[in-house]
């Protein structure tokens, strides 16, 4: 395949984003934007020079798409990205990939039948460091993993809550819009969260979702984690993730075998890093006609966890990720 025709669903939001990483990538063309109003994307459509649509449907149906990112608000990814796969558009999904883990398996029910390129955004994956560290761990470098935890603390203001980020169905709280990157993070580089037991509260905000949320995980591999949300605090480490070996341990950009620290030759992502290159994989995949280093599943996995979280918190015992399908 040649150049690909590309468009944004969502363009008013973190759309931009994305059409500005795009424009440093060779094989991709971007032709149009989709948002819910003309005001909306009118300034889109007149800042990259694209054709502008208040209806995506009509857009994929006018426009010459290969592939679209789809970034409208989270609640509502699998209707844009099944709109896409059914009409012969590839699709990479900003995360989460969705809000509910039966709409998320329609996504991938649906890759799988139109045999559709589908990616899942999670660019923290795609840094030398975590690139190094996946591939220690894999290789068995720092022993056997008995402990690995995160830590996301951010502040989110009451305005941010005000539109579909608070709202019940739309958005979702802190660990379901902020750090299931982190989870994704904790998730692929030990093997597998297998279950989760969970306590959330709405402590420093009005919403329908929690801004601070603290679990205990249970690994695939037999270990065990923690892990801590929040978007009400000021002041603190933003954000950490730390797997902890018994011959090494990875913490945030250091590395360490026995108790000496070590300065490892980093591997850099094959696509190059962040968001720009998480896109520039999603690029290659579709001209390629290969899987994306994060397809649909993979980007489902996070989303099971944080809604065994959920479910977890809600119920008060611990949750299998496994077991979300029977609640």
């Amino acid at each position: 395949m040649g150049t690909i025709g590309y468009g944004i669903v969502g363009a008013s939001g973190f759309g931009t984003t994305h059409a500005d990483r795009l424009g440093a990538i060779d094989g991709a063309d971007l032709l149009a934007g989709s948002a819910r109003s003309e005001s909306s994307i009118a300034p889109f459509a007149e800042e990259y020079d694209v054709r502008g649509y208040t209806d995506h449907v009509e857009m994929f149906e006018a426009e010459d798409l290969d592939a679209v990112s789809v970034c409208t608000p989270s609640g509502t990814h699998a209707e844009v990205a099944i709109d896409a796969i059914e009409r012969g558009i590839d699709v990479l999904v900003e995360k989460p990939l969705d809000v509910d883990v039966e709409r998320a398996d329609r996504i991938v029910e649906a890759a799988d039948e139109h045999d559709a390129t589908v990616a899942g955004v999670f660019q923290r994956r795609f840094t030398p460091e975590r690139w190094t560290a996946k591939r220690w761990l894999d290789e068995g470098r720092f022993g056997d993993v008995l402990l690995a935890d995160t830590a996301v603390k951010y502040h989110r203001s009451q305005s941010y809550y005000d539109d579909w980020h608070g709202t019940e169905g739309a958005g979702g709280g802190a660990l379901l819009q902020q750090a299931i990157h982190f989870v994704d993070l904790l998730d692929w580089l030990t093997g597998g969260i297998e279950s989760v037991s969970a306590s959330a509260d709405t402590l420093a905000h009005e919403m329908d979702h929690e801004d601070v949320l603290v679990a205990t995980v249970g690994f695939e591999n037999g270990g065990y984690g923690t892990i801590e949300a929040t978007t009400g605090v000021r002041g603190a480490t933003r954000e950490r993730v730390e797997v902890n070996g018994t011959e090494g341990s990875y913490s945030s950009g250091t590395f360490a075998l026995g108790d000496e620290t070590v300065e490892p030759d980093l591997d850099e992502p094959p696509c190059g890093t962040g968001l720009e290159g998480q896109i520039r994989d999603f690029v290659g995949a579709v001209r390629e006609g290969r899987q994306p280093i994060v397809d649909a599943r993979e980007a489902r996995r996070a989303v099971e966890v944080v809604l065994a979280a959920y479910a977890s918190a809600e119920l008060g015992r611990e949750v299998a990720v496994g077991e979300l399908r029977e609640l």
